[in-house]
């Protein structure tokens, strides 16, 4: 066993310890393991030399990467059983490590993540063992996952809600089970027992390593801790590189791959109540690749600027992948700002994982009409794995969907409407000629339509005089300073920071109203008091940053922000700010009751007794 502060990056391509395979416990036994033990110890030590052994078969240098931090094994017991805790997974690989079956690579521990694990592998007297073992694949314990903000899972409690939607996803694999899944073999293609190699032609991911199930299953992942964030359905064949995929055979037949063109601009468009024109990814002066990136990036992440650095981090971790400098990274995530001028306010937002909610609803959708309809089909995040003869069906009923949920954000976004829009009213009608049609009608010019009198034959006219709206005067743009200048000699740090926060925090205000309003229909939940305090200050922090950055580099950092507010913006700000200081009146008194209510009821008059004649006697 060796111990590393941190392993080597070049060439670590190692398998995740995984607990979803067994073999017989006489190949255990025949390494020289004892099976005495507890049940649950003996189900981890399995797994464990499985998983090894596994890797083992696909290459003798293959590791298995494992953790040896208590978090990690903490919400194990909801998604793999009571069998694989800190103990029993630790205690079976010092075990191991003293039997001289593995060979051992320790990271050092560290407060906080570095991105390594510990990594083992099996020895040639471990592979010897299981040569020819059979495996058996155990299916996920739970098909719904609940991850943090860092990505590690959660435990949770099982609700209403959640049973419904563990029920939805166990639905599809009941279906996705009927599909056979067959991968060419050479020409990029490597399979070796129970693992199978495909090299991505473009030559960006290299050699992708799978180990395929048995029959195909997915899992539903959800982050931040919450139900109505990301959701994606994720399977092993999501793992080939895009151009394999399409060498697939899907039940003997070719496959072919279809996806929702823009699909997260799509929504948020019809958020904003715009149709997009044209193709929201091309930008003037820039190729389009770079204008897809730039805007996949602005929705996903929470301002522009880290939209700009997380651009500029790809070329740190995976140098070439975007060899472009500062200031045309700035410019093009401006550009692409402008260019969708009707979604800005959501650019920058860190509306990507809602989106990703709104998405994987609508693969639920349509993995639901293709079972009906006897379509095989695999879901890859916003598109489909299918067959080439069904690339018509399966086409069409993405469209239905996509108009679909337009339709439910907002009902005047659909693309199928035709003719004039809702807000339009109806064209045709008395004032129409028989002969005149309704597009004919529209092209015509907005002219001010006189009154018709009264018919005593015909009856009242329909016609009504509307008077014609006076066009609004363009008004100046005010001066908007673009990145990379040099600063004005007017530029002052106070006036240049309350410019800054005012914009940040508008942006921040609008966003909120635009959940708030989303989840008054259904879609989401709306952000808590507490929330928007912490929303508005780190938009506050930010600002103050960026005009420090600045004063110390004296060239514009945030472009498209005044350099400082405009005397009708100071005042529209105090009168903000008074109107959310403003001390609440005097409480109302209740009103008194009416003293008719209050009188008592007069009491009942007293009944007078009969007087009773004497009986007769007998």
């Amino acid at each position: 066993m060796t111990l590393t502060p941190s392993l080597p990056p070049e060439g670590h391509c190692d398998f995740p310890l995984d607990f979803h395979w067994r073999t017989k416990p006489g190949f255990i036994a025949a390494a020289g393991v004892s099976l005495a033990g507890h049940p649950r110890a003996q189900e981890a030590r399995n797994s464990i030399m499985t998983s090894l052994a596994l890797a083992g078969r696909a290459g003798r240098d293959r590791w298995v990467s494992y953790s040896r931090s208590k978090r990690f094994y903490q919400p194990l017991a909801r998604y793999e059983g009571t069998a694989f805790t800190y103990d029993r997974i630790l205690a079976a690989v010092d075990e191991l490590g003293q039997m001289g079956l593995i060979e051992e690579q320790r990271a050092l521990p560290s407060e906080e993540p570095s991105g390594w694990q510990s990594r083992m592998r099996a020895t040639e007297r471990l592979l010897a063992a299981f040569d020819g073992a059979p495996v058996e694949h155990v299916g996920p314990r739970d098909v719904l996952e609940l991850r943090d903000e860092a990505g590690n899972r959660m435990q949770y409690l099982d609700t209403e809600r959640t049973r419904r939607l563990r029920r939805a996803v166990e639905a599809r694999n009941e279906a996705l089970r009927g599909i056979r899944i067959e991968m060419p073999e050479g020409d990029g293609w490597v399979h070796t027992p129970g693992h199978v190699s495909a090299q991505s032609e473009k030559g960006k991911r290299g050699w992708a390593h799978i180990r395929p199930t048995p029959a195909p299953h997915v899992v539903r992942i959800y982050g931040r801790g919450r139900w109505d964030m990301h959701g994606r359905l994720y399977g092993w064949w999501q793992q080939l590189p895009e151009d394999r995929r399409a060498e697939l055979l899907i039940n003997g037949e070719a496959a072919y791959e279809a996806d929702w063109s823009a699909c997260h601009p799509t929504l948020l468009y019809a958020m904003a109540g715009a149709v997009p024109v044209g193709d929201v990814y091309k930008v003037e002066g820039f190729h389009r690749d770079h204008g897809k990136a730039a805007l996949n990036r602005a929705i996903n992440c929470k301002s522009l600027n880290g939209a700009v650095l997380s651009l500029l981090n790809d070329e740190k971790v995976d140098p070439g992948s975007w060899p472009h400098d500062e200031a045309y990274t700035r410019r093009l995530v401006n550009a692409v700002a402008d260019r969708n001028s009707d979604i800005r306010q959501y650019l920058g937002s860190d509306a990507g994982i809602r989106l990703m909610h709104i998405e994987s609803e609508m693969c639920m959708e349509v993995l639901r009409r293709c079972e009906r309809q006897g379509i095989p089909a695999l879901p890859v995040h916003d598109g489909f794995v299918t067959q080439d003869k069904k690339r018509a069906e399966v086409t069409a009923i993405m469209a239905e969907v996509m108009d679909a949920t337009r339709v439910a954000i907002n009902p005047c976004s659909s693309s199928r409407k035709a003719g004039f829009p809702p807000h339009m009213g109806a064209v045709g009608g008395a004032g129409v000629g028989a002969g005149a049609s309704p597009s004919g009608n529209a092209k015509r010019k907005a002219q001010p339509v006189a009154p018709v009198a009264a018919s005593s034959e015909k009856g009242p006219g329909n016609a009504v005089s509307r008077p014609v709206r006076r066009p609004r005067k363009p008004q100046a743009r005010p001066f908007l300073p673009t990145a990379g200048e040099a600063l004005p000699a007017s530029w002052d740090l106070s006036e240049r920071t309350l410019a800054l926060v005012e914009d940040y925090q508008a942006a921040v205000r609008a966003r909120h109203r635009k959940v708030a309003l989303g989840a008054a229909s259904g879609w989401g939940q709306a952000p808590t008091a507490s929330e928007r305090r912490l929303d508005l200050r780190q938009a506050r922090q930010f600002a103050e940053v960026m005009a420090e950055e600045e004063e110390r580099t004296g060239v514009c950092v945030a472009a498209g922000v005044p350099y400082a507010l405009s005397d009708e913006a100071k005042a529209k700000r105090e009168r903000r700010i008074a109107r959310e200081t403003r001390r609440p009146g005097t409480p109302v008194r209740p009103r008194r009751p009416s003293t008719y209510w209050a009188k008592p009821k007069a009491p009942p008059a007293p009944l007078k007794a009969k007087p009773q004649g004497s009986l007769p006697m007998v």
